[in-house]
């Protein structure tokens, strides 16, 4: 009896296979599974992860600037800290640009290159800067301190003007010097040198508040994010020829069935 059914089964496909019907079938069988091949692409995954990365850059490098606002007022820094959070910036950055490179390679989609050199040298130049600041700024603390103490014991009528622009500076702004002729000649040279200083580090200050590194970040970012929402996209087309051609190949197979048992 099985062996009736079989052989029954093997007549209708032979004298079936050549038939429009059943060619249509396979072609749709064949596209269906291309289809299902090419939705199991994970470079949503790949770009999310990116987006994570250079989210994580932006949140390190804000936290070190709360703290690199400490150093500017008080000198209050933990050194170990800092560096550790400059080579947290600087790890990121480097294998942000090496992991890009590598699937650029591979002929993978990714940013322009040249963004991606862009941001890493962005990140090294802002790091160094960064360093130099906080070093300098320490050091000018600790003298402006000393200076304060021996401007308190002058008087008070020549003092003041010259301690309220002081301690402007010490705040981290930049200040017009005082007239200083009425102090004596060491404190003078002493106080000049530390204004001058001070109008250097605010435009050090300027230069790494002005991040370009940070806008070269977001720029690769909203890449990564504009490039997920493609993909999307993509991926919802093609869910929608996958659901048509399932629908025909049913419908195609149901004809088959139909036309095998007449």
């Amino acid at each position: 009896m099985q062996s009736k059914d079989g052989s029954s089964i093997l007549e209708v496909l032979r004298s079936r296979i050549k038939t429009p019907l059943v060619w249509g079938v396979l072609v749709i069988t064949f596209g269906l599974s291309m289809l299902f091949y090419y939705s199991q692409n994970q470079q949503m995954i790949v770009y999310s992860r990116y987006i994570e990365t250079l989210s994580d850059y932006k949140f390190l490098e804000m936290r070190l600037m709360r703290t690199m606002e400490q150093v500017r007022v008080r000198g209050v820094v933990d050194s170990v800290a800092i560096r550790s959070q400059l080579m947290s910036l600087r790890e990121t950055a480097i294998s942000v640009s090496a992991s890009a490179a590598e699937s650029n390679n591979r002929g993978e989609w990714m940013p322009p290159a040249n963004q991606f050199v862009l941001f890493e040298r962005e990140v090294l130049v802002w790091i160094s800067t960064v360093r130099k600041y906080s070093n300098l700024r320490t050091l000018w603390l600790v003298e402006a301190k000393m200076l304060d103490k021996d401007l308190r014991t002058l008087d008070s009528a020549v003092s003041m003007p010259i301690l309220n622009a002081l301690d402007s500076a010490m705040g981290g702004y930049s200040v017009f010097q005082p007239d200083l002729n009425s102090l004596p000649v060491p404190l003078q040279d002493k106080l000049r040198r530390l204004f001058v200083a001070n109008a250097e580090q605010v435009i050090l200050w300027n230069r790494f508040d002005n991040d370009s590194a940070l806008l070269r970040c977001e720029d690769l970012i909203q890449a990564f994010k504009l490039r997920n929402l493609d993909e999307l996209a993509m991926k919802f087309r093609v869910q929608q020829v996958f659901y048509l051609l399932s629908i025909v190949l049913l419908l195609f197979t149901l004809f088959f069935v139909f036309r095998s048992r007449k």
